[in-house]
């Protein structure tokens, strides 16, 4: 598989969160929020550092290519890894009386009260400690356009589309940074995508992608929130006024997995598929074939809903699966999402089971 300037057989990585280091408070972003560190701040020194412990174990698992582990998330890294973009653009109000009801899981929803434009910098701080921490190519993952547009009340736009176009638009400002400073791969996470896409998500993501030349990755899962399938509450579904994640209905939306996805994603210009197939049927495959997906697929291999760790065989068995649909030289591998609803010692032995069972096929692949 190709990845940057380089030919990688079968390449690992992770997806998404990582768990923090316990010691790092998450509040390196609070204080300065809306741009870049003060140089010697010591906030920006503790960002780093924490940057710096991720890569670290990514590295000792043998992982090929390396991810920022979403850092920026604190100590709240679920809401804030989508609030994280609100509060970087104008035209949103994320906090006090601004704020709805929830509209995807329990996220409370910011509204949508003028122009959304790139008022400050995604993640140019996260590329920075990410870069400075590895000599491999790097990866910085974003949440999807779908999802934030999703994900709030828009009282100011006409439609959906417009907002996600508005969205697109900051991205895309937001890539041509990255880029321009030693971004390797660029990812989008669209956790909606299962619910089914449109052609606004296609033509929003290619305008986001627009004179972008990196490598661009779109990840999508069946869903993690606190180790749940994603999904849309129901309105009487409440215990003291909130929703409860262990009582969905038969009547609740619930994600089509990969089938969702095809044919739509085709029309897209991503460089690379990934998706889960930790705990995997053929049906989650399948749809690779049946829609002749000829470019780069990334599959989700490691089982990150479950606190015991696989063997290394236990993942080269995933992996031979997978080869039966997905040639070897455009696979690649990595956790099937984010790994932050575990703790650091179970999420660094993940990796390297990971990284063990990719060594086992390659030696298979190597030796025919």
């Amino acid at each position: 598989m190709r990845v940057g300037s380089e030919d990688m057989l079968l390449p690992t990585t992770m997806v998404g969160n990582y768990p923090n280091p316990r010691w790092y408070d998450g509040h390196g972003f609070a204080h300065f929020p809306k741009g870049e560190f003060i140089y010697d701040a010591i906030s920006r020194e503790a960002f780093e550092d924490a940057v710096l412990a991720i890569v670290h174990d990514q590295e000792a698992a043998g992982l090929d290519v390396i991810s920022d582990g979403k850092v920026y998330g604190g100590d709240s890294p679920y809401a804030q890894i989508i609030y994280h973009y609100y509060e970087r653009m104008t035209g949103f109000k994320p906090s006090g009386t601004n704020i709805g009801l929830p509209i995807y899981s329990t996220l409370y929803s910011p509204t949508v009260v003028g122009e959304v434009t790139r008022a400050h910098p995604f993640h140019l701080a996260t590329l920075r400690a990410t870069r400075k921490a590895t000599k491999k190519p790097v990866k910085i993952s974003y949440v999807g356009i779908q999802v934030l547009a999703a994900a709030a009340t828009n009282n100011y736009y006409s439609d959906t589309r417009e907002l996600g176009m508005a969205i697109a638009k900051a991205f895309n400002e937001d890539f041509k940074e990255l880029e321009a400073n030693g971004c390797d791969i660029i990812q989008l996470d669209e956790f909606v995508w299962p619910y089914g896409m449109g052609d606004w998500e296609v033509d929003a993501i290619n305008a986001a992608m627009d004179g972008i030349s990196c490598d661009f990755w779109v990840h999508t899962c069946w869903g993690n929130y606190s180790g749940t399938p994603g999904y849309f509450p129901e309105e009487n579904e409440k215990d003291f006024g909130a929703w409860v994640l262990d009582k969905r209905t038969a009547e609740s939306s619930t994600p089509e997995r990969a089938a969702a996805i095809f044919p739509k994603v085709k029309d897209t210009n991503i460089t690379a598929l990934n998706y889960e197939v930790g705990r995997m049927g053929p049906d989650d495959l399948k749809p690779l074939v049946e829609h002749n997906w000829d470019r780069p697929f990334v599959a989700g291999v490691i089982d990150v809903k479950s606190t015991i760790t696989e063997t290394a065989d236990e993942v080269a068995d995933r992996i031979r699966q997978v080869l039966e649909f997905v040639p070897a030289e455009k696979l690649g591998l990595s956790t099937d999402c984010g790994l932050i609803n575990l703790n650091r010692m179970i999420s660094a032995s993940k990796l390297r089971a990971l990284g063990d069972g990719a060594a086992i096929v390659r030696a298979e692949l190597a030796a025919k």
